[in-house]
């Protein structure tokens, strides 16, 4: 099997989250992890290194939450930073609220496998608003959430829930619902 990689534009887009300019502790902290900001990006990172990435910017950003309610955070600012600060992000944005939330969920796979090279999801649509959306693998499952709820949440629906229902090793699933 071929080591599950994280490509650039994802790593980049996570780093937005960081406050600017990024202090120089954390940019050491970033650089024992095996992100060098003093060098271009590689053209992808281990999954490992961006694990250890997103529960950095956790702990940064929401030291005193429980992890998976901080991953959770991170995933939400993740989209943010990417539909306001990158050029793909923002034309990303403007086809979410064309397209609506449906389609934007029935996508998600296409749009993980722009980010990696193992992303695989399935879909159940369960109710008029409800799906059942299941990952292949994740490390950080509370992480996976946030970003579902946010890129759900630029379609301008309300009352996302994106609740996680079974975990069977790296494997996840979610139940995903919304009010129109």
């Amino acid at each position: 099997m071929a080591e599950k990689l994280v490509f650039d534009h994802t790593v980049e887009s996570l780093l937005l989250t960081l406050k600017r300019p990024i202090p120089h502790a954390q940019v050491a902290a970033l650089d024992a992890l095996g992100i060098d900001l003093s060098k271009p990006l590689l053209p992808a990172y281990p999954v490992d290194i961006y694990s250890a990435l997103i529960g950095f910017i956790a702990h940064q950003h929401w030291p005193d939450l429980p992890p998976a309610e901080a991953d959770f955070e991170v995933g939400r600012a993740f989209i943010s930073a990417y539909s306001t600060q990158t050029m793909m992000g923002r034309a990303l944005k403007g086809v979410t609220r064309v397209i609506g939330p449906h389609r934007t969920v029935e996508r998600m796979s296409r749009s993980f496998r722009t980010a990696n090279n193992f992303t695989e999801t399935r879909l159940k649509r369960l109710g008029p608003t409800h799906y059942e959306l299941w990952f292949n693998f994740t490390t950080r499952p509370g992480y996976f959430r946030g970003m579902v709820h946010g890129a759900v949440g630029l379609c301008g629906v309300e009352q996302i829930e994106v609740k996680l229902v079974a975990t069977q090793g790296h494997e996840v699933t979610y139940h995903v619902s919304w009010k129109p």
